[in-house]
């Protein structure tokens, strides 16, 4: 019997080996991944990708560093304060990076949805401590109370009851508002980039040292224009594109290629009210749809869509704005989707400061030429054209010499490109959830779960300076822009310009 008897007990020894690899296996399983969470769209998943940083390994997305992971796919990852892991706004271009950086292909992508990142901003609890300490300041910092202060804390449980509205996506989570002093900063167009967290400040200054773009800035700053100035200087950059007769186009046969009508031609009367709806998750729970489809014309970006938001972004599309990117990769649809289609396209691609034509056709960001031909010679009727650089840099040398501080150097946002396009086809602008209302979020964008404050003020993008600059040139009223999120601009038609005939 002693044989049998060993024989069991080794078997019943197996048994257990074998039940405990598979509950391991089975436990293991269900902690590494959640079938609930969201499946990201491939438009995340490539303009986080090519994201890369201005130095060492790390990646440079909005400001937020993160540390060989990239943003936007499901992980369980803990977000620190330095080197936390973010996903890329719909329009961030890349960063190149510096000594040692890490390359597309060597990096190892640890995607993240719905992480909560670090503010944009310091906290209220910081700006006491902050503003004393300005230069011109006069006043002594006040000594901290040791020990715990009450009314810190019921300061406190303040900020955590007004954190819990607004909600993103159908009430998925709370999303944290920018304290109320700083946002009341930007609403009075008096914020300043000394106001950003170490971390946003930290990777503005890597983009200027980086200064991958090649930007010589030799213009004269005169940052306290009045609006009527400031509108005669924006009015400058008038919007250009590619027309197919400078080279190396015109030896490639564009002048055939691109639209008969120029862009500015289109509305040759003009447009009377137009809209320009940002894609920020602030517009969420708004009911500005049927506003917004009230106007002549409405701008819209990248793959920002309108079924399902009808009752907060609107229905209807004039014009789309979109990037290299949008173009370029497949996980876009730009071939077959509806949101493409019985618009008019502008597409763009960041390109070296000086302009030079062939340098950037030979090696744009994202190959944007190929597929432009493509759908211009499947849509002829369609007008579609690519934006001239020349006129994204202007954009940038007018915010540079109408803002005290050094911006990035790196091209305006398209929310930016958007809205001094439309200025020059339309008599009045209304821009929605630019500068943000009451509703403003951490999430980034309306149609895609990844948080960010970052979102709000950018790192790549001068957008701080931007919205600045929009907030000088408002005409709207101060409700308006706290419960809407609304500006309203005037048109170029209407500027006054000295020297310059009016159009």
């Amino acid at each position: 019997m002693k044989p049998h008897l060993k024989q069991w007990r080794q078997c019943m020894l197996f048994g257990i080996f074998a039940w405990g690899l598979l509950f391991l296996a089975i436990f293991i399983y269900f902690t590494d991944s959640n079938p609930a969470e969201p499946v990201p769209s491939a438009l995340s998943f490539l303009e986080t990708r090519r994201l890369l940083p201005v130095q060492g390994r790390q990646r440079a997305i909005m400001g937020a560093i993160v540390g060989e992971v990239h943003a936007h796919e499901p992980a369980q990852l803990r977000v620190r304060p330095v080197g936390s892991a973010h996903a890329a706004p719909a329009d961030a271009p890349e960063a190149d990076p510096g000594p040692g950086g890490a390359g597309p292909e060597d990096a190892f992508f640890v995607p993240q949805v719905g992480r909560r990142s670090q503010s944009a901003f310091y906290t209220e609890e910081d700006e006491d401590d902050f503003f004393l300490n300005q230069p011109g300041q006069s006043s002594p910092p006040r000594a901290r109370p040791v020990g715990p202060d009450p009314r810190r804390r019921a300061h406190r449980r303040t900020r955590s009851r007004r954190a819990r509205w607004p909600r993103g996506l159908d009430g998925e989570r709370p999303a944290a508002p920018l304290p109320g002093l700083l946002l009341r900063r930007l609403w009075t167009g008096e914020a300043s980039a000394r106001m950003l967290s170490p971390r946003l400040q930290k990777a503005m200054r890597d983009y200027v040292r980086a200064n991958k773009h090649g930007v010589r800035f030799r213009g004269r700053r005169a940052p306290r224009r009045a609006p009527a100035e400031l509108l005669c200087a924006l009015r400058r950059a008038r919007p250009r594109t590619l027309d197919g007769t400078e080279p190396p186009f015109a030896a490639l046969g564009w002048k055939s290629l691109v639209p008969a009508k120029a862009l500015s031609q289109l509305h040759p009367r003009g447009l009377r009210s137009c809209a320009v709806v940002m894609s920020a998750g602030a517009i969420l729970n708004s009911s500005l749809g049927a506003e917004i489809d009230s106007h002549d014309a409405v701008l819209r970006f990248n793959s920002a869509p309108t079924r399902g938001y009808e009752r907060d972004v609107g229905n209807k599309t004039t014009v789309r704005i979109i990037n290299s990117q949008i173009l370029t990769n497949p996980g876009y649809h730009f071939i077959d989707s509806s949101l493409y289609k019985d618009v008019i396209l502008v597409a763009w691609d960041p390109a070296p400061y000086s302009s030079n034509l062939y340098l950037w056709y030979k090696k744009p960001d994202y190959n944007l030429f190929t597929p432009y031909i493509q759908h211009r010679q499947s849509n002829p009727a369609q007008p579609f054209y690519i934006l001239h650089p020349k006129f994204i840099w202007q954009l940038w040398d007018i915010i540079q010499e109408n803002t005290k501080e050094k911006i990035q150097p790196n091209p305006p946002s398209s929310g930016f490109i958007g809205i001094v396009i439309m200025m020059s086809l339309c008599e009045e602008v209304h821009v929605y959830e630019y500068i943000p209302s009451v509703r403003q979020t951490e999430l980034c964008h309306y149609h895609e779960l990844y948080y960010d404050a970052a979102c709000t003020l950018g790192a790549y993008h001068p957008l701080l300076f931007e919205k600045l600059l929009v907030q000088r040139l408002n005409t709207g009223s101060q409700a308006d822009l706290h419960r809407k999120g609304k500006v309203v601009l005037p048109g170029f038609r209407a500027a006054r310009c000295p020297g310059e005939a009016r159009a």
